[in-house]
């Protein structure tokens, strides 16, 4: 079974976005999930650990159902990953085990930080796409570090092997 790997998707350049929105699900949360289009027509979503997708008929068409039936971005947002090369990941970890229930920042190539939250409580406001600058993500990261949560670069882990 062949598997997507994170480092076949550095310098892959974004195409389009579009998302997944549930205001209050059966567990009386919220819910937020973007499914990213690369200009090779592959279709990811943000990860949010350090492996990546099993390539199978079933994973691939699900991503495509849920791109496919998502909404589009307004043109206000999408200025900001619209053509943009994919950079790098960076992932938090608590332990030095990977943090699964925070989703994977994905650095672009304007220097710009794409992240998403899933999961919340009804009436929280940031269950949605974030986009960082670079000083915004810095302060994310100082956040995180304070808690206990190490934010470290996917490149430059897979580079140090």
């Amino acid at each position: 079974m062949d598997t997507l790997k994170l480092s076949e998707l550095v310098e892959k350049k974004i195409q389009e976005l579009r998302f997944h929105y549930v205001p209050e699900y059966e567990h009386g949360l919220q819910s937020f999930h973007a499914y990213i289009k690369l200009s090779d027509d592959s279709i990811i979503d943000i990860p949010d650990f350090d492996d990546y997708l099993a390539l199978t008929q079933n994973n691939l068409d699900y991503f495509r159902m849920r791109f496919d039936s998502g909404q589009v971005v307004s043109a206000k947002v999408q200025k900001y990953y619209v053509g943009q090369r994919i950079s790098d990941f960076y992932f938090t970890y608590y332990n030095d085990e990977v943090d699964c229930d925070n989703s994977a920042f994905i650095k672009l190539s304007n220097g710009y930080y794409l992240t998403e939250n899933n999961f919340g409580p009804v009436g929280l406001t940031n269950i949605d796409l974030i986009i960082l600058d670079e000083e915004q993500f810095q302060q994310e990261v100082k956040r995180l570090n304070r808690i206990g949560v190490d934010v470290r670069s996917f490149t430059r882990t897979i580079n140090a092997w």
